[in-house]
């Protein structure tokens, strides 16, 4: 009788953390390929989530930040096979960062808004319309029109890659 409690226990117990690294797995892969759904670019393999935090309410308004780390020849590899041609180049425009530094801290918390590089040197930046998928520049971004927002930043200087979402 003790065995088969200690079998059942065992067997219930390797279910529930087989259960877990499953869910782990395809969660961080689902956010990886959100990305590739949303700029068209595919992360390689052996990128990482290093941070993941949505934040949305029950009508759909909200943001989410997802930062993924990939290596140099990684980086490299995106940028030599032109998926990053369609991108504007990094450094943002000064008066530009001023005021979108505003704004994401205006509808972020104050830790994920620091989290946001706007002030890289090297790489590359989109911004879009998440409704019509069309592309952001200049002042546009700051127009009420534009409140929802996908936000893509590839910085070469440290080999992240950000991707900032917003619905206001």
């Amino acid at each position: 009788m003790k065995n088969t409690k200690k079998i059942i226990i065992g067997f219930i117990s390797l279910i529930i953390v087989l259960a877990v690294f499953y869910g782990g797995y395809f969660k961080n892969n689902k956010e990886i390929e959100f990305f590739h759904d949303k700029f068209g670019i595919p992360l390689p393999k052996e990128s990482k989530l290093i941070y993941s935090y949505k934040s949305y309410g029950a009508l759909g308004d909200g943001y989410r930040l997802y930062i993924y780390q990939v290596t140099s020849k990684s980086m490299n590899d995106i940028v030599k096979k032109g998926h990053a041609n369609h991108w504007s180049e990094l450094p943002l425009p000064s008066d530009f960062t001023a005021s979108f530094s505003k704004k994401i801290r205006a509808i972020t918390d104050e830790t994920t808004s620091k989290l946001i590089t706007l002030d890289a040197a090297r790489g590359y930046y989109m911004i879009r319309n998440n409704q019509t998928n069309a592309s952001i520049t200049g002042t546009n971004v700051f127009n009420s029109s534009f409140d929802n927002v996908m936000i893509g930043i590839m910085n070469l200087d440290n080999n992240r890659i950000y991707l900032l979402s917003y619905n206001m």
